[in-house]
Protein backbone atom coordinates (compact mmCIF):
# COMPACT_ATOMS: atom_id res chain seq x y z
CA UNK A 1 0.00 0.00 0.00
CA UNK A 2 2.74 2.18 -0.48
CA UNK A 3 2.06 6.11 -2.11
CA UNK A 4 -1.14 5.65 -0.99
CA UNK A 5 -2.84 8.99 -0.18
CA UNK A 6 -4.69 9.75 3.01
CA UNK A 7 -8.24 9.20 1.86
CA UNK A 8 -7.05 5.82 0.59
CA UNK A 9 -5.59 4.61 3.94
CA UNK A 10 -8.37 5.39 5.75
CA UNK A 11 -10.87 3.76 3.56
CA UNK A 12 -8.19 0.60 3.93
CA UNK A 13 -8.93 1.24 8.08
CA UNK A 14 -12.61 1.73 8.30
CA UNK A 15 -12.97 -1.76 6.64
CA UNK A 16 -10.34 -3.25 9.13
CA UNK A 17 -12.07 -1.68 11.73
CA UNK A 18 -15.53 -2.46 10.78
CA UNK A 19 -15.13 -6.05 9.79
CA UNK A 20 -13.18 -6.80 13.00
CA UNK A 21 -15.70 -5.08 15.22
CA UNK A 22 -18.22 -7.39 13.25
CA UNK A 23 -16.07 -10.34 14.19
CA UNK A 24 -15.61 -9.20 17.91
CA UNK A 25 -19.68 -8.63 18.66
CA UNK A 26 -20.57 -11.85 16.88
CA UNK A 27 -24.36 -12.64 17.84
CA UNK A 28 -24.55 -9.52 19.77
CA UNK A 29 -25.33 -8.00 16.71
CA UNK A 30 -27.30 -4.33 18.58
CA UNK A 31 -23.33 -4.28 19.95
CA UNK A 32 -22.01 -3.62 16.27
CA UNK A 33 -25.12 -1.69 15.05
CA UNK A 34 -24.83 1.01 17.72
CA UNK A 35 -20.68 0.66 17.35
CA UNK A 36 -21.11 1.37 13.46
CA UNK A 37 -23.71 4.10 13.90
CA UNK A 38 -22.40 6.53 16.33
CA UNK A 39 -19.06 5.96 14.57
CA UNK A 40 -20.16 6.81 11.36
CA UNK A 41 -22.35 9.52 13.34
CA UNK A 42 -19.50 11.30 15.45
CA UNK A 43 -21.80 11.01 18.55
CA UNK A 44 -20.11 8.58 21.22
CA UNK A 45 -22.60 6.39 22.90
CA UNK A 46 -23.54 6.42 26.62
CA UNK A 47 -24.99 4.57 29.48
CA UNK A 48 -25.61 0.65 29.26
CA UNK A 49 -25.10 0.48 25.37
CA UNK A 50 -21.25 2.40 25.76
CA UNK A 51 -20.50 -0.61 28.65
CA UNK A 52 -21.73 -3.18 26.49
CA UNK A 53 -19.18 -2.09 23.25
CA UNK A 54 -16.37 -1.26 25.47
CA UNK A 55 -16.68 -5.02 26.67
CA UNK A 56 -15.67 -5.85 22.97
CA UNK A 57 -13.62 -3.44 22.06
CA UNK A 58 -11.58 -2.65 25.21
CA UNK A 59 -9.28 -6.16 25.10
CA UNK A 60 -7.28 -4.81 22.50
CA UNK A 61 -8.25 -1.41 21.36
CA UNK A 62 -8.13 0.53 25.04
CA UNK A 63 -6.56 3.76 24.40
CA UNK A 64 -3.29 3.97 25.87
CA UNK A 65 -3.25 6.99 28.54
CA UNK A 66 0.03 7.46 30.14
CA UNK A 67 2.20 8.74 26.80
CA UNK A 68 5.18 7.37 28.95
CA UNK A 69 4.63 4.17 29.04
CA UNK A 70 5.40 1.10 27.21
CA UNK A 71 3.65 0.54 24.19
CA UNK A 72 1.03 -1.59 23.38
CA UNK A 73 2.04 -3.67 21.02
CA UNK A 74 -1.33 -5.65 20.82
CA UNK A 75 -2.93 -3.45 18.17
CA UNK A 76 -0.52 -3.60 15.36
CA UNK A 77 -0.03 -7.16 15.62
CA UNK A 78 -3.82 -8.10 15.83
CA UNK A 79 -4.09 -5.58 12.72
CA UNK A 80 -1.39 -7.12 11.00
CA UNK A 81 -3.45 -10.42 11.35
CA UNK A 82 -6.90 -8.66 10.38
CA UNK A 83 -5.00 -7.55 7.02
CA UNK A 84 -3.76 -11.22 6.54
CA UNK A 85 -7.20 -12.56 7.28
CA UNK A 86 -8.86 -10.29 4.68
CA UNK A 87 -6.60 -11.02 1.99
CA UNK A 88 -7.47 -14.60 2.12
CA UNK A 89 -10.62 -13.76 2.62
CA UNK A 90 -10.86 -11.88 -0.80
CA UNK A 91 -8.11 -13.80 -2.66
CA UNK A 92 -10.09 -15.40 -5.41
CA UNK A 93 -10.09 -19.21 -6.15
CA UNK A 94 -7.83 -20.65 -8.43
CA UNK A 95 -7.25 -23.66 -10.83
CA UNK A 96 -5.63 -25.67 -8.58
CA UNK A 97 -7.72 -25.05 -5.26
CA UNK A 98 -10.99 -24.42 -3.66
CA UNK A 99 -11.37 -22.35 -0.25
CA UNK A 100 -13.46 -24.24 2.11
CA UNK A 101 -13.11 -22.58 5.63
CA UNK A 102 -10.77 -20.21 7.04
CA UNK A 103 -10.63 -19.19 10.33
CA UNK A 104 -10.55 -15.46 11.81
CA UNK A 105 -8.39 -13.91 14.13
CA UNK A 106 -8.36 -14.59 17.54
CA UNK A 107 -10.37 -11.87 19.84
CA UNK A 108 -6.76 -11.05 21.41
CA UNK A 109 -3.52 -11.03 19.70
CA UNK A 110 -2.02 -12.52 23.11
CA UNK A 111 -4.14 -15.41 23.05
CA UNK A 112 -2.20 -18.90 22.77
CA UNK A 113 -2.14 -21.38 19.51
CA UNK A 114 -2.12 -21.03 15.96
CA UNK A 115 -2.65 -17.26 14.29
CA UNK A 116 -4.62 -18.60 10.85
CA UNK A 117 -5.76 -21.83 9.42
CA UNK A 118 -6.89 -22.26 5.94
CA UNK A 119 -8.43 -25.80 4.15
CA UNK A 120 -8.81 -25.94 0.38
CA UNK A 121 -10.57 -28.40 -1.86
CA UNK A 122 -7.59 -29.36 -4.46
CA UNK A 123 -8.82 -29.29 -7.99
CA UNK A 124 -5.64 -30.68 -9.76
CA UNK A 125 -7.08 -34.09 -9.90
CA UNK A 126 -3.97 -35.51 -8.50
CA UNK A 127 -2.44 -35.65 -4.61
CA UNK A 128 -4.49 -34.96 -1.60
CA UNK A 129 -8.30 -33.87 -2.27
CA UNK A 130 -8.15 -31.50 1.01
CA UNK A 131 -5.47 -29.10 2.04
CA UNK A 132 -4.45 -27.19 5.10
CA UNK A 133 -1.97 -24.22 5.62
CA UNK A 134 -1.20 -23.31 9.03
CA UNK A 135 -0.39 -19.47 9.38
CA UNK A 136 1.67 -17.59 11.74
CA UNK A 137 1.32 -14.04 11.71
CA UNK A 138 3.95 -11.22 12.46
CA UNK A 139 4.39 -7.73 12.39
CA UNK A 140 7.89 -5.57 12.13
CA UNK A 141 8.13 -1.78 12.74
CA UNK A 142 11.77 -2.14 13.48
CA UNK A 143 14.10 0.30 12.60
CA UNK A 144 16.57 -1.66 10.23
CA UNK A 145 14.48 -1.67 7.96
CA UNK A 146 14.83 -5.82 7.51
CA UNK A 147 12.05 -8.21 8.27
CA UNK A 148 14.59 -11.06 7.67
CA UNK A 149 14.81 -12.28 11.64
CA UNK A 150 10.66 -12.24 11.64
CA UNK A 151 10.59 -14.22 8.76
CA UNK A 152 13.06 -16.66 10.59
CA UNK A 153 11.45 -16.61 13.41
CA UNK A 154 7.98 -17.20 12.47
CA UNK A 155 9.23 -20.41 10.78
CA UNK A 156 10.91 -21.53 13.58
CA UNK A 157 8.12 -21.20 15.65
CA UNK A 158 6.18 -23.21 13.43
CA UNK A 159 8.68 -25.60 13.27
CA UNK A 160 8.51 -26.07 17.46
CA UNK A 161 5.27 -25.40 17.88
CA UNK A 162 3.09 -26.13 15.24
CA UNK A 163 1.64 -29.40 16.33
CA UNK A 164 0.44 -27.41 19.38
CA UNK A 165 -0.94 -24.52 17.06
CA UNK A 166 -2.60 -27.13 14.97
CA UNK A 167 -4.55 -28.91 17.39
CA UNK A 168 -5.76 -25.11 19.09
CA UNK A 169 -7.21 -24.57 15.67
CA UNK A 170 -9.04 -27.93 15.17
CA UNK A 171 -11.13 -26.55 18.22
CA UNK A 172 -12.22 -23.73 15.85
CA UNK A 173 -12.92 -26.13 12.79
CA UNK A 174 -14.85 -28.66 14.60
CA UNK A 175 -17.53 -25.87 15.32
CA UNK A 176 -17.66 -25.10 11.77
CA UNK A 177 -17.20 -27.47 9.48
CA UNK A 178 -18.65 -31.22 8.86
CA UNK A 179 -18.92 -34.09 6.28
CA UNK A 180 -15.15 -34.61 4.76
CA UNK A 181 -14.04 -31.44 5.83
CA UNK A 182 -14.96 -32.30 9.22
CA UNK A 183 -13.45 -35.60 9.26
CA UNK A 184 -10.36 -34.25 7.26
CA UNK A 185 -9.96 -31.79 10.23
CA UNK A 186 -9.97 -35.01 12.76
CA UNK A 187 -6.84 -35.71 10.79
CA UNK A 188 -5.02 -32.12 10.84
CA UNK A 189 -2.26 -33.31 14.28
CA UNK A 190 -1.46 -36.81 12.33
CA UNK A 191 -0.78 -34.88 9.00
CA UNK A 192 0.90 -32.36 10.61
CA UNK A 193 3.05 -34.94 12.71
CA UNK A 194 3.76 -36.38 9.15
CA UNK A 195 4.81 -34.17 7.21
CA UNK A 196 2.23 -34.84 4.37
CA UNK A 197 1.58 -33.63 1.11
CA UNK A 198 -1.85 -32.34 2.35
CA UNK A 199 -0.73 -30.51 5.32
CA UNK A 200 1.68 -26.86 5.11
CA UNK A 201 2.31 -23.69 6.58
CA UNK A 202 2.59 -20.28 6.15
CA UNK A 203 4.03 -17.22 7.65
CA UNK A 204 2.72 -13.72 6.77
CA UNK A 205 4.42 -10.54 8.33
CA UNK A 206 3.10 -6.93 8.05
CA UNK A 207 5.51 -4.32 7.81
CA UNK A 208 6.36 -0.52 6.88
CA UNK A 209 6.73 -0.36 3.00
CA UNK A 210 10.28 0.91 3.42
CA UNK A 211 11.01 -2.56 5.26
CA UNK A 212 9.61 -4.84 1.93
CA UNK A 213 11.99 -7.13 1.39
CA UNK A 214 13.66 -5.97 -2.52
CA UNK A 215 13.87 -9.75 -3.73
CA UNK A 216 11.86 -12.35 -2.45
CA UNK A 217 11.51 -13.39 1.45
CA UNK A 218 11.07 -16.78 1.76
CA UNK A 219 13.57 -18.81 -0.43
CA UNK A 220 15.27 -20.32 2.90
CA UNK A 221 11.79 -21.47 4.64
CA UNK A 222 12.36 -25.03 3.52
CA UNK A 223 15.73 -24.87 6.22
CA UNK A 224 13.63 -23.50 8.98
CA UNK A 225 10.33 -26.36 8.80
CA UNK A 226 12.55 -29.69 7.15
CA UNK A 227 9.46 -31.42 7.74
CA UNK A 228 7.22 -30.31 5.23
CA UNK A 229 9.33 -31.00 2.04
CA UNK A 230 6.98 -31.59 -0.53
CA UNK A 231 6.81 -29.00 -3.14
CA UNK A 232 3.44 -25.99 -2.49
CA UNK A 233 3.61 -26.90 1.33
CA UNK A 234 5.22 -23.80 2.50
CA UNK A 235 3.85 -20.20 1.39
CA UNK A 236 4.34 -16.60 2.23
CA UNK A 237 3.36 -13.08 2.20
CA UNK A 238 4.62 -9.57 3.02
CA UNK A 239 2.05 -6.97 3.59
CA UNK A 240 3.63 -3.94 3.77
CA UNK A 241 1.84 -0.35 3.95
CA UNK A 242 3.55 3.36 4.53
CA UNK A 243 4.02 3.86 8.43
CA UNK A 244 2.64 0.26 9.29
CA UNK A 245 2.38 1.44 13.20
CA UNK A 246 0.49 4.77 12.09
CA UNK A 247 -1.65 2.86 9.79
CA UNK A 248 -2.65 0.86 12.86
CA UNK A 249 -3.37 3.83 15.64
CA UNK A 250 -5.65 4.90 13.18
CA UNK A 251 -7.42 1.59 12.94
CA UNK A 252 -7.35 1.91 16.92
CA UNK A 253 -9.14 5.32 16.59
CA UNK A 254 -11.74 4.27 14.88
CA UNK A 255 -12.72 1.41 17.11
CA UNK A 256 -12.71 4.03 19.81
CA UNK A 257 -14.19 6.58 18.53
CA UNK A 258 -17.30 5.38 19.80
CA UNK A 259 -16.26 4.96 23.13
Amino acid sequence: MGGHSDSERGAVAWIIAEALMRQRCGKVTHAFDSWRAATLGGTPLTGQRRQLVTAFAEPVFKPQIDPAAKPHHGVPGHVGEWLWYLLALESPDTPARVREYLTPPKDNVNDSGGDGLVIYRSRSGTGPELLFRLWEMKKYTGKDDSVTDTVRGAWDQLSEHGINYVISQIAWADREVSGDVGIFVSELADLWLEGHPSSGAGVSVATNTSAAPKQRAFTTAHERIPHLRHDGQLEGMIVAIDDFPDFARHVQELVWTAL
